[in-house]
């Protein structure tokens, strides 16, 4: 009979720990897109696989690592390719509509990185990054936002990360919540999928600690 192994929670943060320092967009590509894209004829099309190493059980645990939490339409977005030339990412420009977590002024717009994008080179070459099991933002649409803060950590994209490219960015919708992580075990997939709007975000200001006055 099989028995489930469990770990002390000082052993399961050391894990989240490692795990997370291996999370870095596209880190492991050693080739630049352009270079990949020559190789494969001209056009390269890369299924982009976020890595899953640290999957998160609910909004609680994302919020405790977001650095900020927004809520916000975004207006129009642009595929910027990172400096090294090895991975690229569409640079959203986000009205801010609401601050769970952080500071953000309501009513002016941020810049927020997601994975994805195209790109056409100057020989002639294109390349495309689509995220598996990951539905893209939509300019128009409506998301909260799990983010790092730009301005808290050295960065080479131009905008605010998500800081679980699986489970950071939650679309709403007609009062209800859609993960953008597509994975049906995902546990946020689970929780909140069709979850009420209010009640989504409610769970998130609980999660949050008030400020001090």
């Amino acid at each position: 009979m099989s028995q489930k192994i469990k770990f002390p929670g000082f052993a399961v943060a050391l894990l989240l720990m490692i795990a997370s320092s291996f999370l870095a967009m596209g880190q492991q590509v050693k080739s630049t897109l352009n270079d990949r894209a020559k190789k494969a004829g001209g056009k390269l099309v890369w299924r982009y696989r976020a890595p899953r190493s640290v999957i998160y059980p609910n909004v609680e645990e994302l919020a405790k690592r977001s650095d900020l939490i927004l809520v916000g339409k975004a207006l129009a977005h642009r595929s910027n390719l990172r400096a090294d030339g090895k991975f690229m990412t569409n640079d959203f420009l986000v009205r801010v509509q609401g601050v769970l977590k952080g500071d953000a002024p309501v009513g002016e717009s941020t810049l927020i990185s997601i994975p994805g994008g195209a790109r056409k080179f100057a020989d002639g070459s294109f390349a495309a990054l689509l995220p598996a099991n990951f539905k893209a933002a939509e300019d128009g649409r409506v998301y909260v936002f799990f983010l790092e803060d730009k301005k808290k950590k050295a960065s080479p994209y131009l905008g605010h990360m998500l800081v679980s490219e699986t489970q950071g960015l939650f679309e709403i919708r007609d009062g209800k919540v859609e993960p953008a992580d597509s994975v049906d075990s995902d546990p946020v997939v689970q929780k909140y999928r069709g979850m009420g709007a209010a009640n989504f975000l409610a769970q998130i200001r609980l999660a949050v600690p008030k400020k001090k006055k």
